[in-house]
């Protein structure tokens, strides 16, 4: 069976992760960030850091990959962890774990109006039978708020949430909309959005030939990431095998490969019911990871994702793959075996 450990990741300077843009000339002079960062990418962080440790070159990992699986089972093989991935979540300096947000989650958020610090009505959109709805379309089940409180309300999808907001939800209380992170306690209901965690800092580069000198004209901007501050990165790593990782130490993340700390946490408690007749995303989840039956479960989420990658095996890149966003919401009580749900 699967165990789960806890890592808290603190950056010490800005993060950059790339999306899909090209990088081509003429085409793009920006390229912006995509944050969260995608599972894949703390994936390999997490099995460098172990492989840096452990004294093992990617270079004699990559000509003999079944040999260290047997010695640190961890690793697995190159297109195959020895381990899953849980978030990336959030967590503040004051002990509040923050989880997506549902997508099925409406509010008339203070975004519209800028009044902040103070609670909002949030409702739960449901699947529905088009026949019920008088509508016709190609799904069977939308999912729809039949009745909202007002015509601002919109989705959630993309905020962060406390803990103690499902609960609060569920028994159809006002939740708190903040901004300010400082104020939150461990058991405060509230809803935040992502501008509350991080800030977006643009740096210009230039890019570089074989030797390491400047190319004429080639200029370009990245969007980086600076987490502000009493807030890190916060991933669960599932294995039935031990990490193989000091308490404490730093490892390399994202582009141009920033340091991060990283401390391994106690135990942290999800607001799971495993009674629940829904399942949230916790973090991305590809599409061809969920299970043949899930195909028409109704579900509620925000745009897919489309990633691609660089595969170290075959030094080649990724053939683009399409993801679920983290706070996608399915609607059925089934419990697929992927580590990034949650139920509710």
């Amino acid at each position: 069976m699967d165990k789960r450990t806890w890592i808290e990741l603190n950056p010490i300077d800005t993060l950059f992760f790339k999306g899909a843009e090209s990088m081509v000339v003429g085409e793009h002079h920006e390229v912006d960030t995509l944050f969260p960062p995608m599972p894949s990418t703390i994936i390999g962080a997490i099995r460098t850091a172990i492989m840096r440790q452990n004294q093992i070159s990617p270079a004699d990992y990559l000509r003999q990959p079944s040999q260290w699986q047997e010695k640190y089972p961890i690793l697995g093989l190159p297109d195959e962890p020895g381990f899953e991935l849980t978030g990336p979540l959030f967590c503040t300096g004051t002990g509040s774990l923050l989880l997506p947000a549902p997508a099925n989650w409406f509010a008339a958020s203070p975004a519209e109006k800028a009044e902040w610090e103070r609670p909002y009505s949030v409702q739960t959109a449901q699947p529905r039978t088009v026949s019920s709805l008088g509508i016709s379309g190609s799904v069977p089940n939308p999912v729809w708020l039949t009745h909202p409180k007002g015509p601002e309300m919109k989705s959630l999808s993309g905020w962060w949430v406390t803990a103690a907001t499902f609960d609060a939800v569920c028994q159809n209380q006002d939740v708190l909309f903040t901004k300010d992170i400082k104020k939150l306690q461990a058991d405060t209901p509230a809803i935040l959005p992502m501008s509350s965690l991080f800030g977006r800092e643009e740096r210009v580069g230039i890019a570089l030939t074989p030797e390491r000198t400047a190319k004429e004209g080639h200029l370009y901007s990245t969007v980086h990431v600076v987490l502000h501050e009493d807030v890190s990165l916060l991933v669960g790593i599932n294995s039935p095998h031990d990490l193989c990782l000091k308490q404490e130490g730093i490892l390399q993340l994202g582009g141009e490969q920033r340091i991060c700390r990283y401390r391994i946490r106690e135990s942290i408690a999800l607001p799971e019911n495993q009674s629940g007749q829904t399942q949230l995303a916790l973090g991305p989840i590809k599409m061809t990871d969920l299970p043949e039956a899930w195909k028409g479960v109704p579900r509620c989420s925000g745009k897919l994702l489309r990633i691609g990658g660089w595969d170290m095996a075959k030094g080649f890149h990724k053939p683009m793959t399409a993801w679920l966003p983290h706070g996608t919401v399915f609607f059925t009580n089934e419990r697929p075996n992927l580590s990034q749900l949650m139920s509710f």
